[in-house]
């Protein structure tokens, strides 16, 4: 369950990390500033995000040798969703470099 839960803190960290720090060097501070600017959805996108792969662990139990199976189903469609979130944000500036 620790390497679970590792695994998602280190996910989160690939994520929420750039967007806080870059956002800390523009502004000149108040990193907290970027969270509370995310809307409802993404918000509940980073709790699904966070709870599926938990649901996920405690059905196939991947610390019993079926890690190929929780990467499929656990953590498959949270990186396929977020990747597609990504890039259709990416769409949605227009092209312009952050």
């Amino acid at each position: 369950m620790t390497e679970i839960l590792v695994i998602i803190a280190i996910a989160l960290a690939i994520f929420m990390l750039p967007r806080l720090t870059g956002k800390r060097v523009e502004k000149g501070g108040g990193g907290i500033r970027g969270i509370s600017k995310m809307n409802g959805w993404v918000r509940l996108a980073v709790m699904a995000s966070i709870l599926w792969p938990a649901i996920v662990a405690f059905f196939t139990k991947p610390w019993n040798n079926h890690w190929p199976m929780f990467f499929y189903v656990g953590m498959g469609p949270v990186v396929l969703l977020w990747g597609v979130f990504w890039v259709f944000s990416g769409f949605r500036k227009g092209g312009k470099n952050p």
